[in-house]
């Protein structure tokens, strides 16, 4: 985590500023250039704005961006919750207390220490299934957790193919992405995340798993050089512990329609994007019928079975899933992706269709008119012609006229580090 991530975040619950306090801060120093192209209208560390008088040579952003926080705890302001920083990720969800309990018991005295724990404990075990489910936690939990860095993503080679369609998406050239803030909502294994970082932009990827450290560990691997610039979160759509009105871009894809309410968490998601932000969403399509006859008394019961029970039965049904998935490609008179996969990733995609609790599936003019309903401007159809069949995606500009609000997070100071015991 860098400290320049702290401006950007807020409290899930209650939506008040975030205090950081740090328990371990990496030595090591990454190269950062002098200034980070996509800073340019806030500092977090001198509380300023660039504007008459305030220049962004001023900056020194070596300070946010050159080291990594490795362990720590965020504290709201407000409503006085703690939120963990593991393995350099922020932990900003309800549930955090109940997934991560031999952190807050290793640290227990420490964080007492910073007041409220108690009261910490008692409410965030207090979850809302109308935000968060604990079937989907847990689905995407194991599915990134099986799923191999270098594994393609549906079929697909993520450092070429999917860079490009993600231009195609938002309907841009490269150099368009220069400077920007993008968020990847959803971001699963962090790969295509990292690889926005390519076009010098900031980027920011959520996702609701506890699967998001490994997304963090390989983001040099991808994004290289820009590193410094790639961040992670453990989020949900549903509350968002981010800043809304902070992004220029936001991407979701293959998210909202596994939520409790997908256009609920649409409307969280729109928030994030700053007046004028490019809005890309892609949702399940509505299939035929027969394939609607085929999956909803299947699923009926895989929703509902232990989660690493149904993954190891889709990982031996792999043999069979192959066959039946050939079988209608030829009936079709198409060519199907799926031979190029390995067992690993075709159990990991069947797992995905079979295990979410929630999968909502949509028309286009459904989603045209939510886009429009929304007030999005420029609204478009941009599914990708290789996922018609299963998938709708649309793009639109957020209403410049949009209010956008003010940060006032903060980073601690003159407090010594938190020691573990």
């Amino acid at each position: 985590m860098k400290r320049r991530l702290v401006e950007l975040l807020q409290c899930p619950v209650c939506t008040g500023s975030l205090d950081l306090h740090v328990i371990e801060e990496s030595a090591e120093e990454v190269s950062v250039p002098v200034q980070n192209p996509a800073c340019n209208r806030y500092c977090t560390l001198l509380n300023i704005t660039v504007g008459p008088g305030v220049h962004p040579s001023l900056f020194e952003c070596r300070a946010c961006y050159a080291r990594d926080i490795r362990t720590g705890v965020m504290r709201c302001a407000r409503c006085r919750l703690f939120f963990p920083v593991i393995d350099g990720v922020p932990r900003l969800v309800r549930q955090a207390h109940e997934d991560y309990q031999d952190f807050f018991r290793k640290y227990r005295q420490e964080i007492a220490r910073l007041e409220g724990h108690e009261d910490l404990i008692s409410r965030l075990n207090a979850t809302d299934p109308a935000v968060f489910d604990r079937r989907t936690h847990e689905s995407f939990s194991l599915q990134w957790e099986r799923y191999q860095y270098e594994d393609k993503t549906w079929f697909k080679d993520d450092l070429s193919l999917r860079q490009d369609e993600l231009l195609q998406s938002f309907d841009v050239p490269a150099q368009a992405l220069r400077g920007t803030l993008i968020l990847d909502t959803g971001c699963g294994n962090g790969r295509l995340t990292s690889t926005m970082s390519r076009y010098d932009a900031e980027v920011v990827g959520m996702d609701l798993s506890r699967s998001i450290g490994r997304a963090n560990e390989n983001r040099i691997a991808v994004a290289g050089k820009n590193a410094p610039f790639v961040h992670f979160i453990q989020g949900n759509v549903m509350e968002p512990p981010l800043r809304p009105g902070s992004f220029d871009l936001i991407h979701t894809s293959g998210v909202l329609h596994h939520t409790p309410d997908t256009w609920r968490a649409f409307a969280s998601f729109l928030k994030l994007g700053r007046p004028g932000a490019r809005v890309y969403v892609q949702l399940y399509r509505r299939r035929e019928l027969w394939v609607q006859m085929v999956n909803t008394p299947l699923r009926f019961v895989t929703s509902r079975m232990p989660v690493r029970l149904l993954y190891n039965l889709c990982y031996a049904m792999v043999p069979v899933h192959t066959a039946l998935v050939l079988l209608v490609a030829k009936l079709r008179g198409e060519e199907s992706p799926i031979t190029q996969a390995t067992k690993r990733e075709r159990a990991i995609s069947l797992f995905d269709h079979l295990s979410p609790r929630y999968q909502y599936r949509y028309t286009p003019d459904q989603v045209r008119q939510r886009f429009t309903d929304a007030g999005l401007e420029n609204v478009k159809d941009v599914t990708l012609a290789n996922e018609a069949r299963h998938m709708v995606a649309f793009l639109g500009l957020k209403n410049s006229a949009s209010p956008t609000p003010v940060s006032s997070n903060r980073i601690a100071t003159g407090q010594p580090p938190i020691s573990g015991n």
